[in-house]
């Protein structure tokens, strides 16, 4: 979860898709590993929105080493 490009790491392109969501009106791109309710890889806090405050727990993990608490869409 929370790696919008599934690259099995947090990088600069999942930031740049968190920001193509949050802020360009992107489609959610949504975890089909959650079954039947798929979350969404870049709510990275569960709110049901990606927001501002996704996008910084990103960088925040991508470029300062930040630990990735992110929470488990597949729970919600």
């Amino acid at each position: 979860h929370a790696d919008p490009a599934c690259s099995g790491e947090i990088d600069v392109l999942d930031v740049v898709s968190t920001i193509a969501v949050a802020f360009r009106n992107s489609a959610e791109i949504l975890d089909t590993d959650c079954f039947p309710n798929p979350g969404g890889r870049t709510d990275v806090d569960c709110t049901g929105s990606t927001d501002v405050l996704d996008v910084v727990k990103l960088i925040d993990v991508a470029f300062r080493n930040g630990t990735p608490a992110f929470c488990d869409p597949c729970t919600l």
